[in-house]
């Protein structure tokens, strides 16, 4: 039988075919006038999606290089931050916090817990004083959102001074994240993500207030992760040092093919429709999602039928249909299957990849009839109510 590889991980996601054509050519000198040109262009695309106004820094590293900038740029050690950790990207802050000798409190959340905005703000005061606040608006490993304005605002409440910096790696492209708008000090992203290119490329974007603080506040050793340096040379349409050429290429593709496509929020828009329809298909197929208060629009966390039974869907999907799905993480491994929906994913795409995990799910013995969760994504999709249940059992 023949199988394509489709990707439907929270990262890397499918490539935009004319990001891959246009990664695919030749490499230009990065110090010409035409490549500063192209780089402006890159720059309005990404100003577009973080929703600011200010250049971002643009690394050649994974989203934890944007991560691990972020803090060397706003804090220095002995700086007490408050970190959420509700999951491993979370908890990740929290290591990157600890490695540069930050005074570390972690608000630990149990895997799909939302988080009220109260909560932040008593742990800030309980705490105090307290430098900062590092969060995470998509937490991939467990499929979980978290309202990034509203926990800001209640941070601020506490201390008003409070830095905000938000790993939006995953978050942005599938949900709005307003940069300057919500005041956020710094905002971390990724290539691989609803960008559709390859990875290899960071962003970091700063509200105005934040790129203040990089310029003034930190005393923190650093270099290649200097945001100062990224801001200075971002003025004159540069990196400060040598960037991934054909990444940039890709992603200057990519930027305009989402704005030919409506803009960021159309992106958006997509990624909460596939979302949702998911979200609708795993009831009908007799499964449970593991953040039903608070799902991500990037990723969706399923509980697989029998605990420990996770990797062998996640095998069975990839061997038999060619269809790459993210198991889980850490503790939840055996029991957590995860389904990305972000960047170049379509309705069909979707339906296809659930009709595949229903013949998984019956082959497994998992009792359900057929077509009940494409049905209801489908109704999802259109915009129409759930169909009436199917029974379930044996076909």
């Amino acid at each position: 039988m023949l199988k394509k590889p489709r990707l439907f991980t929270a990262g890397p996601t499918p490539l935009h075919p004319e990001a891959i054509r246009a990664g695919a050519g030749d490499v230009p000198y990065h110090r010409s006038p035409a490549f500063a040109g192209r780089f402006e262009r890159v720059q309005a695309g990404l100003r577009a999606a973080f929703r600011t106004e200010s250049p971002l820094a643009v690394l050649a590293t994974s989203g934890t290089g944007a991560m691990e900038a972020s803090v060397a740029s706003l804090f220095a050690a002995g700086d007490r931050v408050v970190v959420v950790a509700a999951g491993k990207f979370g908890e990740r802050w929290g290591e990157i916090a600890a490695a540069y000798g930050l005074d570390t409190v972690l608000l630990k959340l149990a895997p799909g817990q939302p988080l009220e905005p109260e909560a932040v703000a008593e742990r800030i005061e309980a705490a105090a004083p307290v430098r900062g606040l590092l969060l995470t608006a998509s937490e991939t490993s467990t499929g979980t959102a978290f309202d990034v304005r509203a926990l800001t605002e209640a941070a601020r409440r506490a201390a008003p001074e409070i830095v905000v910096a938000v790993d939006a790696i995953t978050a942005v492209g599938a949900m709005p994240i307003e940069t300057d708008a919500w005041g956020l000090d710094a905002v971390a992203g990724g290539s691989q993500k609803a960008f559709m290119v390859p990875p290899g490329l960071a962003f970091v974007a700063c509200s105005p207030r934040g790129w203040e603080l990089v310029d003034n506040r930190s005393s923190t050793p650093r270099y290649y992760l200097d945001l100062r340096r990224y801001a200075a040379s971002a003025a004159r349409s540069q990196t400060p040092f040598t960037p991934a050429i054909g990444l940039l290429l890709a992603l200057e593709a990519a930027l305009d093919a989402i704005d030919e496509s409506g803009g960021i929020a159309a992106l958006e828009d997509n990624a909460a429709r596939l979302a949702a329809a998911c979200r609708a298909a795993a009831p009908a197929l007799g499964l449970e999602l593991l953040a039903p208060a608070a799902p991500s629009p990037a990723v969706t966390a399923i509980r697989a039928p029998v605990p420990g039974s996770a990797p062998e869907i996640v095998a069975a999907m990839r061997d038999r249909f060619g269809a790459q799905l993210s198991g889980g993480q850490g503790d939840l491994k055996p029991d957590i299957f995860r389904i990305g929906h972000i960047g170049y994913v379509d309705d069909l795409d979707l339906l296809g990849l659930l009709a595949g995990l229903e013949s998984v799910l019956i082959d497994r013995g998992h009792g359900l009839q057929r077509g009940a969760g494409v049905a209801a994504a489908a109704a999802s999709l259109a915009g129409e109510a759930p169909p009436a249940a199917l029974p379930t059992g044996p076909e």
